[in-house]
């Protein structure tokens, strides 16, 4: 009998997240919100929306609830805060509950939520229909090493067993070595997930991230939420945040390079090949190469 593969630990700390006050939120995560959101405000399509807005929920309230739950379902950097932000206001707009949810089963009145890791457990939620947002695992994990450098996300201030933080040990690592970090915390939390993830359900439609940042996108956003089963104006609606949500139009940050600690990078897909060593990519094909294949990434050897 063969050996089982040693299981690939994350180097953060996974105990008890440290307590914040709520003033202590409010200041770290304020000036967040306003980095990622700036323009929004300024931009008049939002104001333009409030009588759709108007309108979907009185449409709402004489058509009565959703026969079935709606949900998306992202991945860490895959553009979880974009729809956080359109599912919240859509959610208003249908005169329904919103929840962001991790692995737990929404709430009994919860019928629009966003699945942030994809690990909900479907087959406990009734019946569902759902959009299943994924990129590639390279891209997530360059993307995430950048991001918890300056996070701060708690789970990432979380001590280990000999006191030291998740991005306590980025910071004091080289890039190679932290990069490296960035992918083992990726396999730990994410291949299991990729492994079982169904292509096969016909109530979840698959969608690229490159599909969501390319120029055919308008065409996609209807395709997305006529499968969710919205029409009329409820669709217009969902259309239009997909719209005013878009990364370029949220923040006042349009170059990486010019601000390494912007929550919004460059969404550009392939950046691994700029940033991944061959150490790396080797390390990944070993332990991603199966999901790459499934999910139908070229691996590195079909670059060119």
């Amino acid at each position: 009998m063969s050996a089982q593969p040693e299981k690939i630990m994350t180097d953060a700390g996974i105990g008890r997240k440290p307590k914040r006050s709520g003033i202590r939120q409010a200041v770290t995560q304020v000036p967040i919100s306003f980095r990622k959101n700036y323009g929004l405000l300024k931009n008049p399509e939002l104001w333009r929306m409030i009588p759709l807005f108007l309108a979907c929920r009185r449409s709402a309230k004489g058509a009565g609830k959703l026969r079935h739950r709606i949900f998306v379902g992202t991945h860490h950097k895959a553009m979880t805060t974009y729809f956080k932000a359109v599912l919240k206001l859509l959610a208003f707009g249908l005169g329904e509950k919103f929840e962001d949810i991790s692995q737990q089963v929404p709430k009994p009145n919860t019928q629009v939520f966003l699945s942030i890791h994809s690990q909900t457990p479907l087959s406990e939620i009734g019946p569902y229909k759902g959009i299943h947002i994924m990129r590639d695992p390279r891209d997530m994990i360059v993307s995430s090493y950048h991001y918890h450098l300056w996070t701060n996300e708690r789970w990432a201030h979380v001590p280990d067993e000999n006191g030291q933080t998740y991005q306590e040990k980025l910071l004091a690592a080289d890039k190679t070595e932290g990069l490296f970090m960035a992918i083992r915390h990726f396999i730990f939390f994410s291949r299991e997930t990729l492994e079982n993830w169904d292509l096969d359900d016909p109530d979840i439609l698959e969608v690229s991230y490159d599909a969501l940042m390319g120029d055919q996108r308008d065409a996609l956003y209807a395709e997305m939420f006529a499968f969710l089963g919205l029409s009329g104006k409820a669709h217009e609606l969902s259309v239009r945040l997909m719209r005013l949500f878009e990364a370029g139009k949220r923040s006042r940050i349009s170059d990486t390079k010019t601000n390494e600690r912007a929550h919004i990078r460059s969404g550009r897909s392939g950046q691994w090949k700029n940033e991944l060593e061959p150490q790396h990519i080797a390390y990944i094909e070993q332990e991603l190469g199966h999901i790459l294949d499934k999910f139908g990434y070229d691996r590195s050897s079909a670059q060119g």
